[in-house]
């Protein structure tokens, strides 16, 4: 293995780990003050995973010295939103786990009550549903659109392997 490859390796697990740290941050802001289940919150860490799968693209580049591929900054840029996307999911996951409380006295709410309480029924059954669309596809899609975006910014002359 180059050492280019190498560094490209270590530069996606380096992006992917500092993507994923402040995405974690964030929904850990987002638990405590029990608004995690609002759009906004989720819209805010598919951006960071866009932007930082973006930012993995460019990086990788300069780390070839300009001499990259499409296909390898594109490559980069997905395996950096994958990686991100499985971390962030095992995460979501645990505080999902972790944040449901085991006293029947909160779960069994009324009808009226289960409308504004994060631990009803409805909202524990729509976990998955959030766990599936906004974590997994939505931050997968804007992972791949990152890499496919950032890709052809940095190599806009396609006919050569120079950047520019």
């Amino acid at each position: 293995m180059a050492r280019a490859e190498r560094s490209i390796f270590r530069l996606v697990w380096v992006y992917a780990f500092i993507i994923t740290a402040i995405c974690i941050g964030l929904a850990g802001v987002f638990y405590l003050t029990h608004w995690f289940s609002d759009l906004w919150t989720g819209y805010i860490i598919n951006g960071i995973i866009f932007i930082g799968v973006m930012l993995t693209v460019v990086h990788a580049n300069n780390a070839l010295g300009g001499g990259a591929s499409l296909f390898q900054l594109g490559l980069s840029g997905l395996i950096t939103a994958v990686l991100s996307t499985i971390m962030i999911a095992s995460v979501t996951l645990l505080f999902h786990l972790v944040t449901v409380p085991t006293d029947p006295a909160v779960l069994n709410t009324t009808t009226e009550e289960a409308r504004i309480n994060e631990y009803s029924i409805q909202t524990r059954q729509g976990f998955w549903i959030f766990m599936v669309t906004n974590v997994l596809f939505a931050n997968i899609t804007l992972g791949v659109l990152g890499a496919v975006i950032g890709a052809i910014a940095v190599k806009r002359n396609q006919q050569t392997e120079n950047a520019g």
